[in-house]
């Protein structure tokens, strides 16, 4: 069976609470996933290229990434954070001591704390589309 999960901007994603895999609409476009979803995993585009690296883990421009929501972040995971501002951002959760961190994967980006932000989706899958 495939499954697809609903391709959103940052602006829905900040308010997640509106997608529903078992209610689908045909408002947003799907991509495919290998991973389990739930009821409200969804997918974005990454935009930039503040998770670009030359060694390791790199997320390109155009890359979709699969995120679930209703899972608890841990350090060394990739998280998209909300802002007080309710902008979104796609980055690494790190830990140095007992404080939280988003970390870029491009070094010409600073390292920043989590602060007020709030992490609101686990990336679980990504792949890259040409196409």
């Amino acid at each position: 069976m495939r499954v697809e999960v609903p391709l959103v901007s940052e602006v829905e994603a900040g308010n997640y609470t509106v997608i529903d895999n078992f209610k689908p609409v045909t408002q947003f476009d799907t991509v495919p996933v290998s991973v389990p979803v739930k009821k409200h995993t969804y997918a974005l585009r990454v935009h930039g290229d503040s998770m670009v690296s030359d060694i390791g883990d790199s997320f390109p421009a155009g890359s979709i990434l699969i995120v679930e929501p209703d899972m608890e972040a841990i350090p060394g995971d990739y998280v998209i954070a909300l802002n007080p501002a309710r902008e979104t951002t796609f980055k690494q959760l790190v830990k140095d001591g007992g404080d939280l961190y988003l970390k870029p994967l491009n070094s010409r980006y600073p390292l920043k704390p989590l602060g007020d932000a709030k992490v609101i989706g686990v990336v679980r899958e990504f792949t890259k589309r040409f196409r």
